[in-house]
């Protein structure tokens, strides 16, 4: 019943991982026409707006596609991955301009796409578009600006450069797309700051490598993500980027390996001050701080990081995203409503942050709404496990048993968690001939012979214990997770499996002992 609560960049539309033939009885296919569906929603809306601009001259929104990796090779993917988001970074600093984030625009990565339409699609003016080839030592890159209203090319150029002078060439191209975007932007006269935080090219080439890396959010992928952070480090120990890519690593880790809360949180904190203590300038911090102190029960303290994240990047849906999961804990359900719609206005195409309103419109008893949302985020990616998991534990609220075990089942196929797989697939057994309870136990049973062989979080076992009324079991599960602060914990006040045991006084204990409004 784990939450990826953390999944957010990533969780954008595109093609699920193929399911393993031994665990899937048949394929969950990619819908193109939902997606196009949904992308045809967001086209009018914002249509009349767009062409009332493309009149003017003046340019106030602007997407950055991925660039094309001529090269071929998918060991250079992360040059084209990481220039392209850095020009995202660099442009975001421009005022009065509204930058598409790497969620929405990595969307038609790999598609051969005309500006103009993802122009409409997206609601922007203009369009950055860019190829980068590798030969060797040899960095050649070519970047266009265009204004999709008219098509008329703004900005050309190419660049012939070694790849050691990755960072000046890519702050040369910031600087001229900045410039002419300064000339068309309303009012504005302040220049852009364009800096990687580091003079070293070798360490640069590597925390590109760990971002690109960090995307993928699989165990494997992590783990490389977090070598190549702390080899950047190694070649230069004052590279804040890369320590904040650092704590981001460890901030996630637990949501994708048998990592407790525990080991992963005291090194993401130190990652996350260090990368502060050096630049504290930087948004992504802050906020992991917030999840941490979340984490910890440190609740005014998370809240203050959380808010300090968006002073500094108002725009960064993921914060939103974040600050939603914690109102949500909080049972400040209004709020963590309009934090989560912000993140979806902000990045409609971003999976996660769908899943995410879908997720606090349950947690605040809006089930109709919740189901609503889920459609939506499933009709543009069916095999986004996440959302297939969240709305299978709506199904187990709304005593839907047979579809929360079809959900379930499906989710852990689309992740290949074997284990995962067995206990669903047990359970689903189970329920048909014994019934709910009886499928509970065998669940709680599996989940006790699991954690045998790795981490199982003690509020997940507390909580089913909790569904089954087992009050002294559940309690005493609840008070290990507590002593381990553990990561689903602080669901514990809107989470429906708790509802039988919210008059029990040691509810308000625990209640009272996490620091979670009565």
């Amino acid at each position: 019943m784990k939450r990826l609560r953390r999944d957010s960049s990533s969780a954008k539309v595109g093609i699920a991982s193929p399911a393993p033939e031994q665990f899937a009885a048949k394929k969950f296919p990619w819908k193109w026409t939902a997606l196009a569906a949904a992308v045809v929603v967001l086209c009018v809306a914002g249509w009349v707006g767009w062409k009332s601009r493309a009149a003017t001259n003046e340019v106030s929104s602007v997407a950055v596609l991925p660039f094309i990796n001529q090269s071929g090779s998918p060991d250079t993917e992360y040059l084209s991955d990481g220039i392209t988001e850095s020009l995202i970074n660099d442009l975001s600093k421009l005022p009065k301009l509204a930058v598409m984030s790497r969620s929405s625009v990595f969307h038609y990565k790999g598609h051969d796409v005309d500006p103009r339409t993802v122009a409409k699609d997206l609601n922007v003016e203009a369009v950055v578009t860019g190829r980068v080839l590798q030969r060797g030592d040899q960095l050649v890159i070519s970047a266009e600006l265009i204004d999709a209203r008219s098509n008329h090319n703004l900005w050309g150029d190419q660049y012939d450069r070694k790849i050691s002078d990755l960072i000046g060439v890519q702050q040369d191209i910031s600087g001229a797309i900045s410039a002419r975007l300064r000339e068309r932007l309303s009012g504005a006269d302040s220049k852009v700051v364009v800096k990687e935080g580091t003079g070293n090219p070798e360490a640069y080439q590597l925390y590109l490598k760990g971002r690109y890396c960090w995307e993928k959010r699989n165990q494997e992928s992590l783990e490389k993500a977090k070598d190549y952070f702390n080899q950047a480090i190694e070649r230069d120990p004052n590279y804040a980027t890369a320590y904040a890519g650092l704590a981001a690593y460890y901030f996630v880790v637990s949501d994708y390996a048998p990592v407790p809360n525990s080991e992963a949180m005291p090194k993401s904190q130190a990652a996350a001050e260090k990368a502060l203590q050096l630049d504290d300038t930087l948004a992504e911090p802050h906020a992991v701080l917030g999840g941490i102190h979340e984490a910890a029960f440190e609740w005014e303290a998370a809240e203050r990081e959380f808010r300090r994240a968006l002073e500094l990047n108002p725009n960064d849906a993921n914060t939103h995203n974040w600050y939603a999961f914690f109102l949500s804990q909080m049972g400040r359900s209004k709020e963590a409503i309009t934090q989560a719609k912000k993140a979806v206005e902000l990045e409609p195409l971003n999976l996660k942050y769908g899943d995410t309103l879908a997720a606090v419109y349950r947690d605040a008893g809006e089930f109709d709404l919740c189901l609503a949302q889920y459609k939506k985020t499933l009709d543009m990616d069916p095999n986004y496990t996440s959302a297939v998991r969240n709305l299978s534990l709506t199904y187990q609220a709304l005593h839907k048993y047979d579809l929360w075990l079809e959900g379930w089942q499906k989710a852990a196929t689309i992740n290949s968690d074997r284990e995962d797989f067995a206990i669903a697939q047990e359970a689903a057994h189970v329920y048909p001939k014994s019934g709910y309870p009886a499928a509970m136990r065998r669940i709680i049973e599996m989940q006790l012979q699991l954690a045998k062989r790795r981490y199982v979080d003690p509020a997940d076992i507390g909580f089913n214990y909790a569904e089954l009324g087992e009050k002294d079991e559940a309690f005493a599960w609840l008070d290990k997770a507590y002593a381990e602060k553990s990561n689903l914990l602080a669901w514990v006040k809107v989470i429906p499996l708790m509802n039988g045991l919210r008059s029990d006084p040691r509810y308000a204990a625990l209640l009272k002992k996490i620091g979670l409004p009565q």
